[in-house]
């Protein structure tokens, strides 16, 4: 429960009475905002090119407050401060502590008060004009902007700030000047002077589930996999050409311009990419998935790692960048396999989702009121009224700890890409997907209105040309996102320094992470070396569920023919009698064998 206390001034003042403005004294300047503006909230999606510059902390209110006490002689104050029971009252607020650090605009404009009262009485720098003590009217509430009293809200933030100091846990501790600061001996200009060091630059600490050493070698690693495979994937099909014999033009389905015929000397290579790229997009889905999940709490709750601020700010905007960036390459290798007519439903609903989840964190923001109700649960302080230390709102963010953060080459180009680029692909992946289905499934696939057939282009003069269109819209697309992808990689590169990989800094997690693309990586390799696994009854002969069935169709041959005998070392033949006879099956994804005939699974017409 909050404290309330009213704080007595330790030397008693009569009546304060403006004094006489002196021939050097300036006319002072008062102006009333409604509040504080965009700052208080970060949107991620608005403002992130705000973050990253340690010259210049838009999300800061150090410089808001040091404007307030160095003597300037226009003044800003906020409407929104100092409300008790529904009322502007700053003559009562700034003598309670529960009020006076309830709020940050509550903070700012006592504080503010407290240095026109001591630059137009003490030091006559400034005078109070009409117009100023009208304007100031609407939220003095009880008394007058020439009758603030200073003494009781500079006694208040003595002993906040002291007891703040010893107990904010942040990481840099408090100047000397505000420790040596006393009630009954500190003047009103050694106060201030202090206050001018109260609100710290602190190195903002990257939450390690987010952008850790080992998660930021997992995104390199999955940018640079998924341009490896576009590139394998392209270098394989223009050297296949060339090796193979020709073939009439048009002779071949789309799929079949990545699968290979099995018999070829290619096969070897053209399975193991075709089963890498799915694998990997199974892989991509799962560890989006976690990305996504992480980032949107981060937003959405504030990250419970921030111990300031600005911290929770930097931390929103690396989440917010690695979360609209981590779909890069899952559209990539989605539309590497439409391109190459792979279509499985599991890997491209995945994709779906994923997708899905990064719009719903690009609409999250930070509110400053949550976060300071955080602040207030996490660590509240008796001497300051029951809330949080001024330091955890007041404090500059000086850099990221470890890391050169960057958003390369500027946040405006993402942006642009999420709202253009993957809108478009996303719209055509979930048509070719639906044109495909309506194409290939038994219920629809014999379906025809005139001349008109679902999941195919009208039979006219222009379906030629769509051929020519369609082929290079997808290699626009993929030839954009390889482009766009290497771009991210080197943002996700620039960022590293020196100190991103001390021994501190890892963790069971991190090393987790690296690891989560390694079963992929291994399996491409192994599916180069040693070809796609064989149908046969040996122990590395195909799947686990592949080595049971032949097991199966073994026992249904010899109920059909007791002298077949089949031995370990030969590969499994089926009768011509058998149900299975005629049909090689490998991965659900991969090549079909039919007797006369060669099927590719998600060909394209």
């Amino acid at each position: 429960m909050a404290v309330t206390s009213t704080l007595s001034p330790s030397f008693v003042v009569s009546t304060a009475i403006t004094a006489a403005p002196t021939p050097s004294s300036l006319p002072l300047t008062i102006v009333i905002e409604p509040d504080i503006g965009g700052t208080l909230d970060f949107f991620p999606f608005r403002d992130l090119a705000n973050i990253g510059n340690p010259d210049d902390d838009a999300f800061s209110f150090k410089n808001l407050i040091q404007a307030s006490i160095d003597g300037d002689q226009s003044i800003l104050l906020f409407s929104t401060g100092c409300e008790i029971d529904g009322v502007e009252d700053c003559t009562r607020a700034c003598n309670r502590t529960d009020t006076f650090f309830g709020s940050l605009e509550s903070f700012y404009n006592c504080i503010a008060l407290s240095s026109i009262s001591h630059w137009t009485r003490d030091t006559q720098s400034y005078y109070i004009t009409p117009e100023a003590e009208q304007n100031a009217s609407s939220i003095m509430g009880s008394g007058s902007l020439a009758e603030f009293d200073y003494k009781p809200t500079l006694d208040s933030f003595i002993t906040c700030a002291q007891a703040a100091c010893g107990s904010d846990l942040l990481s840099v501790p408090c100047d000397p000047s505000i420790k040596a600061l006393s009630r009954d001996n500190s003047s009103a200009d050694q106060i201030f002077e202090a206050m001018d060091t109260f609100c710290p630059d602190i190195p903002a600490n990257i939450d390690p589930d987010i952008f850790g050493p080992g998660v930021l070698i997992s995104y390199v690693l999955q940018v640079c996999f998924s341009g490896s495979l576009y590139l394998a994937v392209q270098g394989f099909t223009i050297w296949a050409r060339r090796t193979e014999k020709k073939r009439e033009p048009f002779s071949l389905t789309r799929a079949q311009s990545l699968v290979w015929r099995d018999t070829s000397t290619l096969s070897r290579t053209s399975v193991a990419m075709a089963t890498t790229l799915v694998e990997f997009q199974e892989a991509q889905c799962w560890f989006v998935f976690a990305l996504q999940i992480a980032s949107i709490l981060a937003i959405v709750i504030n990250s419970q790692e921030g111990t300031f601020w600005g911290e929770i700010i930097v931390n929103g905007a690396v989440a917010f960048h690695v979360s609209l960036n981590g779909v890069l390459p899952m559209f990539l290798v989605q539309v590497c396999l439409h391109n190459e007519g792979i279509r499985n439903w599991h890997t491209f609903l995945g994709f779906c989702a994923e997708y899905l989840l990064a719009i719903i964190a690009s609409t999250q923001k930070i509110s400053f009121k949550s976060t300071f109700d955080l602040f207030k649960q996490q660590h509240s302080i008796e001497e300051c009224g029951g809330n949080p230390s001024p330091r955890t709102y007041c404090a500059a963010t000086h850099g990221v700890s470890g890391l050169h953060l960057t958003f390369f080459p500027h946040p405006l180009l993402y942006k642009i890409v999420f709202l253009g680029l993957d809108s478009i692909a996303f719209i055509a992946l979930v048509v070719d997907q639906l044109s495909w289905t309506l194409r290939k499934h038994r219920r629809t696939k014999h379906l025809k209105f005139g001349r008109w057939t679902p999941g195919r282009w009208p039979e006219n003069s222009f379906r030629r040309h769509w051929k020519k269109i369609t082929m290079y819209f997808w290699r626009g697309l993929e030839v954009s996102y390889f482009v766009i992808n290497i771009l991210y990689m080197v943002s996700l590169v620039t960022v590293i320094s020196a100190k991103s990989f001390e021994a501190n800094k890892w963790s069971y997690g991190q090393i987790i992470a690296i690891t989560c693309w390694g079963p992929v990586i291994v399996k491409l390799v192994d599916l180069i070396i040693s070809g796609p696994q064989k149908n046969g009854e040996r122990l590395n002969s195909g799947p686990p569920r592949l080595r049971i069935d032949n097991i199966i169709n073994h026992r249904l041959i010899s109920e059909y023919d007791d002298e077949v005998t089949l031995q370990a070392d030969e590969p499994l033949t089926l009768r011509p009698d058998v149900k299975t006879a005629g049909t090689a099956y490998s991965r659900p994804e991969t090549i079909f064998f039919e007797p006369g005939d060669r099927f590719v699974s998600g060909g394209r017409d």
